[in-house]
């Protein structure tokens, strides 16, 4: 499906070239659109050939790896369709993004897998109205060239001693040192302005005079970038959980520390309530006492019989932290990880349980590259003693969750350039208001992006009231927030503020009933998917009841 540029091609760019420097210049269209070749390119279509994206058509873009440079080296992006089923009714694309950033999009054209780990729109009313399109941003799953680095970045411990600090600084130093080598004339051209510049080559490739667009987590700032930049190509537009507007990127990113604190504080609380059937304690302090004094047994005696690890991998105290801070965010589940947390607290064995094999997609779904490079388009501090400071703060205030991660040196510090460019300013002048949605306890994007977004765009906000979760749109089973975003995306409703309420929180029916046949699945499902919380919003919720 790639598209060469064959000899007649670069034939016309070359009369092109000659007749810029000509009095009969002036009326060539390339030369008034230095990307028309781009924008006419032909769009060939074919069913997607991966299994995990059957029933999707697929197809490569080409767009020049530097915008400013159509005339130099191009680049594929690769984009899934799900036509829109009332055509009729077709009021043009919907392209998306899942966040990261990092994080592919091809699947988002689907309808939702939990099976497979795979949410998409395709379910949603949406569906009727939009030709659906994904996109794997440059670098990304099947767009090349393909970023990598040459290990993966993955979680630091929540907590750290002093003496771990220099390996995660050596470990960040090598994952950087890598991408360097590796696609060192690269990193400079991958940018959230970059991908958006993307985004409007595959409108204009695709024949559409504007884009609407729906992006989570990482994605809502993709999209304000791409309509601070071409605000008459952008029509309708969804930000869901959003990131704060300022503060690219170490200052969006370590506001995690307290949105996973906000969690457990509030995750305490209902313990306390639950002394009689748990024994945590009948105070928030007093559970907060449990837990820490479980982390420290973990230190010291790491356990070996936990479901969905390896044998003779051990669940230490760092997996413990992890796994608290996970299961304070979903109140709507809170019985089911308290009853794996139950017998951690209190050393008890679990049950044999037959976890079936998880589905492995045939698709990338986030690029840990692409990630490091995205945040690179930022300003970084140099001064490592600023990190190990901020690192001996947060292990004791934020313990649980993420702990320290963003606040510790990321490969970015030790990035051998500078950003190229500065980065977007983002505004809202020439195109419709649209919608914003925020958790009130989204621990990946903390509540406060979401007023500050709608502010600063003049967008509606939807505020999902008691809810940690991450992702709302067509993903967290929220009826409140699809039928909004349906109401605006399809009908045309007029942006507006709206609460709606999150899953309710759980209760535990006593001793007996401590969601038994549930117990070691959801430590299972937390020890698979760690390192998904540096991924993007897809599957970021338990399995819907």
């Amino acid at each position: 499906m790639r598209r060469t540029r064959t000899a007649a091609t670069a034939l016309a760019v070359a009369l092109a070239a000659s007749l810029a420097a000509s009095p009969t210049a002036a009326a060539d269209p390339a030369a008034e659109n230095p990307l028309a070749e781009f924008h006419e390119q032909e769009v060939v279509w074919a069913p997607c050939e991966e299994r995990s994206l059957s029933g999707l058509e697929c197809a490569e873009i080409e767009v020049p790896l530097d915008h400013s440079d159509p005339e130099g080296r191009r680049i594929t992006i690769a984009i899934s369709r799900n036509a829109a089923s009332d055509p009729e009714q077709r009021r043009g694309i919907l392209l998306t993004n899942p966040g990261g950033p990092g994080g592919t999009g091809r699947h988002l054209a689907l309808d939702p897998d939990p099976s497979s780990n795979l949410w998409g729109y395709g379910h949603q009313r949406v569906a009727e109205a939009y030709d659906i399109i994904g996109m794997d941003p440059r670098g990304s799953g099947a767009s090349g060239p393909h970023l990598d680095c040459g290990m993966p970045m993955t979680l630091h411990p929540p907590r750290p001693d002093d003496s771990e600090f220099s390996s995660i600084t050596r470990t960040s130093i090598a994952f950087q040192r890598g991408c360097e080598r590796n696609h060192g004339d690269l990193l400079q051209h991958v940018t959230t302005a970059a991908t958006a510049r993307d985004m409007d080559v595959i409108r204009a490739a695709l024949g559409e005079e504007k884009l609407n667009y729906i992006g989570a987590s990482y994605g809502t700032y993709l999209g304000a970038v791409y309509g601070s930049l071409f605000p008459e190509r952008l029509d309708r537009s969804v930000l869901d959980s959003s990131v704060v507007p300022d503060g690219m990127w170490r200052g969006v990113l370590t506001l995690q520390a307290e949105g996973y604190r906000r969690n457990v504080e509030r995750y305490s609380e209902w313990l306390a309530g639950y002394d009689g059937l748990l024994g945590f304690g009948s105070t928030a302090e007093e559970v907060m006492e449990t837990l820490d004094a479980a982390h420290g047994e973990l230190e010291e005696n790491p356990r070996y019989d936990i479901p969905g690890l390896p044998e003779g991998v051990p669940f230490t105290a760092d997996d413990f932290d992890f796994y608290v801070g996970q299961s304070a965010r979903y109140q709507g589940w809170w019985d089911a990880y308290t009853s794996d947390l139950f017998l951690l607290v209190h050393g008890l064995p679990f049950p044999d349980l037959e976890l079936p094999e998880p589905a492995v997609p045939d698709i990338e779904l986030s690029n840990d590259a692409l990630m490091t490079a995205i945040l690179c388009e930022a300003e970084w501090p140099s001064r490592l003693s600023e990190y190990y400071a901020d690192m001996r703060r947060v292990r004791e205030e934020s313990p649980y969750g993420i702990g320290v991660n963003w606040h510790s040196p990321l490969p970015c510090t030790f990035a051998s350039e500078k950003p190229a460019q500065p980065l977007v300013e983002l505004e809202r002048d020439g195109y419709p208001a649209g919608l914003v949605i925020a958790g009130e306890f989204d621990p990946q994007t903390v509540y406060e992006g979401g007023p500050q977004m709608a502010d600063r765009l003049g967008h509606g906000l939807i505020t999902v009231t008691d809810e940690g979760g991450h992702g709302f749109y067509g993903m967290a089973g929220l009826e409140c927030v699809d039928d909004a975003v349906d109401a605006y995306l399809v009908d045309g409703a007029a942006p507006q503020d709206l609460t709606c309420a999150g899953h309710p929180r759980a209760e535990l029916g006593g001793p007996a009933t401590l969601s038994a046949q549930e117990q070691g699945s959801m430590v299972a499902r937390v020890m698979e998917s760690r390192d998904e919380v540096l991924a993007p919003s897809s599957g970021m919720h338990p399995p819907l009841r």
